[in-house]
């Protein structure tokens, strides 16, 4: 077997090569040049049961630096439980660029509410974000740029998580730093795998072009990445990557243990319905790797032979660039985090996978097969 894990590391090392290179070519771009107009952009946010958020998403909208005529906030409610609408409702009227939705009882689910909220939008660039998020001023001078470039049809933000300190959250910060920089490296080598609806922008025509959410109403979750590959496969040169810290978007780590594995439950149900193969088998192999830098460490420990070298370009390869993803972030690289994550993580993925075909979960007061 160490000649087998051996070969799959070697792989895994080019692969990480590759997006040191992606990731590179992305950093280098520069900001496109702002035209003398100033671009209108609608704001579109799905919110379920999010009475503790609500007031920070929309005080934060509320101080962005960009003319208000220039942009508006369309907020749609997926019946909440809580006083989510009833709070987000009174929030708003000091605001005239921020309007209110109630989904109707027809519908349910958060592409259902951001379908609605894109259809009620009056601009034609519009942005997608979480409840639970937290922006720069500058976020919109910081992506409006990109929509000057006819070619832009989709624009793909950062997102971090913010630490409070606790190690398991520090665990999360790591992996999400991950995942932004896999986002960023494969959009700089012109093949994007995956992006997050919390920090993303497109074009309405080319959403109704490509028909938005049509066909996946009833998958909990994808809208970000189903709706990415459907503009990716008409506009194979569409897809661009905010480079720029003022464009990044904050998040907080899961409380508990439950939280985050329904959390990754809800966002692995969507792998059975990908269509792109090339995601498909990356995911695959991404997981393989892990499990033979497991298998490597532990015939090294009996043995030790030529493969201790993999295992150690592996750990300086991803170590080099999570900690060049996380100056970008402004994240401190967490090292105990990065080696506590190269042993936990193939057992992390080994579980939600198996359990996203197994497992029914509840996320938001709402049941999920």
């Amino acid at each position: 077997m160490t000649v087998v894990f051996s070969i799959i590391l070697s792989f895994y090392c080019l692969l990480l090569l590759a997006f040191l290179f992606g990731w590179v070519r992305v950093r280098r771009q520069t900001m496109p040049n702002r035209g003398n107009s100033v671009a209108c952009i609608s704001i579109v946010v799905a919110v379920r049961n999010e009475e503790e958020n609500i007031q920070s998403l929309i005080h934060d909208l509320s101080t962005i630096a960009y003319p208000l005529e220039k942009f508006e906030v369309v907020i749609v409610n997926d019946h909440s439980t809580d006083g989510t609408y009833e709070k987000a409702k009174s929030l708003i009227t000091d605001f005239s660029n921020m309007r209110l939705f109630d989904l109707s009882d027809q519908w349910q689910g958060k592409k259902a509410a951001l379908q609605l909220g894109i259809e009620e939008a009056n601009f034609n660039i519009i942005a997608t974000t979480d409840a639970d998020c937290r922006f720069s001023k500058n976020w919109l001078q910081c992506l409006t740029p990109y929509f000057e470039e006819v070619d832009s049809k989709m624009v793909v933000g950062a997102v971090k998580l913010i630490s409070n300190n606790s190690f398991f959250a520090r665990l999360q910060v790591a992996e999400f730093i991950s995942l932004t920089g896999s986002t960023a490296a494969a959009i700089g080598l012109t093949h994007p795998i995956m992006c997050n609806g919390a920090n993303l922008a497109f074009r309405k025509d080319v959403f109704n072009e490509v028909k938005g959410y049509a066909g996946d109403f009833q998958i909990a979750s994808g809208d970000d990445e189903f709706l990415m590959r459907k503009i990716l496969n008409v506009y194979p040169d569409g897809i661009k990557f905010m480079n720029f810290y003022g464009a990044v978007v904050s998040s907080h780590p899961q409380r508990t243990i439950p939280d985050l594995f329904y959390q990754r439950l809800r966002w692995a149900s969507k792998w059975k319905h990908n269509s792109d193969r090339f995601a498909q088998l990356m995911a695959v192999f991404i997981f393989v790797s892990q499990v033979a830098f497991v298998g490597l460490i532990i015939t090294n420990f009996h043995a030790p032979d030529g493969s201790l070298s993999l295992v150690m370009g592996k750990l300086f390869l991803e170590g080099v660039f999570l900690f060049w993803v996380s100056r970008f972030l402004e994240s401190r690289f967490d090292m105990l985090a990065f080696l506590a994550l190269q042993i936990l993580y193939p057992i992390y993925v080994t579980v939600i996978g198996l359990s996203s075909l197994l497992t029914s979960y509840r996320w938001k007061e709402r049941n999920y097969k």
